[in-house]
């Protein structure tokens, strides 16, 4: 893989973010009327209590002196995508993204973190791949883990599974989606060559969308390649699902929602982020840049500390918060990589 191309950018992307695929179920009854209106509300409201789920911490993180007030405060949220399924005893989070929301600049910057970055996990003590913290104590242990990492407070989180993203899919009736390269990979239950896709523009099941957007080593930019298939299919589902009326259809999508997705954001809190959504300028991306390496036969990705410093800063400019130095730790001791698998 070529890592030159592991590179920070902050290009200016369309308005509409993914955060607001999940801010969309919440909005969409102040578009509907009479009987209807009455159904969504309901739905939307058993949906809502259904899908939240407090952390460990209570209602603030460590990190700030007092909870978020979104009518007013800039705010973080960590996206989480897992590999969990039914009967799962143990599961890893598959894709992390950070987003911090700055409700001055009406802006929302997107930090992705590498599934393999070698970091801190203060929940064992060790450094491991950020994607095992989910194994090691769930949403609590994510979080704390890139608490640790950014040095900034994580607000808020939203977290869909596999099984969600295949049913909000096929919700909505499915997606299109301009496919780049050929696919011939893993579905949602691991089966080999479960899925078959040729290069061109077509509407994907979720099965298909959920394929195309895990699909890892067949694809030459590596992760980097795999960042883009995701922001495509994410993309793809905010458009689908923002275009239909059918409450049929929105109910589909609201049980795969309550059934597949968790988050501590209440729907009193949702509501409150309406104006910022209205009025959202830009979102930014950022990439970390870092080096693969192999560590007692494990692989891993090995974060550059300039590349770090230079997101953290710009995550806490985005939140109005200073910018400390980092504390001089030590290297702990790398777990062994089978005892969480080797993904």
């Amino acid at each position: 893989m070529d890592d030159s191309k592991r590179s920070r950018s902050t290009k200016p992307k369309p308005k509409r973010s993914w955060f607001k695929v999940f801010v969309t179920v919440f909005l969409v009854i102040f578009i509907a009327g009479g009987a209807a209106f009455a159904y969504v509300a309901n739905k939307t409201f058993q949906t809502a209590k259904q899908s939240e789920v407090e952390l460990s911490r209570g209602d603030k993180s460590d990190k700030r002196a007092a909870a978020v007030d979104l009518t007013k405060d800039h705010f973080s949220v960590l996206l989480v995508g897992t590999d969990e399924r039914p009967g799962d005893t143990s599961s890893r989070a598959d894709t992390m993204i950070v987003a911090t929301f700055n409700k001055t600049d009406k802006q929302v910057n997107l930090l992705s973190i590498p599934r393999d970055s070698l970091v801190m996990i203060p929940s064992v003590g060790y450094e491991d791949k950020i994607n095992h913290s989910y194994a090691f104590g769930g949403i609590d242990s994510t979080i704390e883990t890139v608490e640790k990492l950014l040095d900034i407070p994580i607000d808020y989180y939203g977290s869909i599974n596999f099984n969600g993203v295949v049913a909000i899919v096929d919700a909505v009736g499915g997606i299109e989606v301009d496919v780049k390269l050929p696919i011939n990979t893993l579905n949602s239950s691991d089966k080999k060559g479960g899925v078959k896709l040729e290069p061109g523009l077509q509407r994907l099941n979720g099965e298909e969308a959920l394929a195309y957007a895990r699909m890892r080593y067949e694809d030459p930019e590596g992760d980097i390649g795999r960042t883009k298939r995701q922001q495509q299919v994410v993309q793809a589902i905010i458009d689908q699902s923002t275009s239909f009326g059918s409450i049929t259809k929105l109910n589909k999508l609201m049980d795969a929602t309550g059934d597949n997705f968790t988050t501590n954001m209440s729907l009193t809190e949702a509501f409150q982020l309406q104006p910022f959504v209205k009025s959202l300028n830009t979102v930014n991306r950022i990439d970390l840049k870092g080096t693969d390496t192999k560590i007692n036969g494990a692989y891993y990705y090995q974060l550059d500390p300039s590349s770090l410093a230079d997101a953290k800063t710009m995550l806490k400019e985005q939140l109005n918060l200073p910018d400390t130095a980092d504390e001089s730790t030590s290297t702990p001791e790398v777990i062994d990589d089978s005892t969480t698998g080797s993904n």
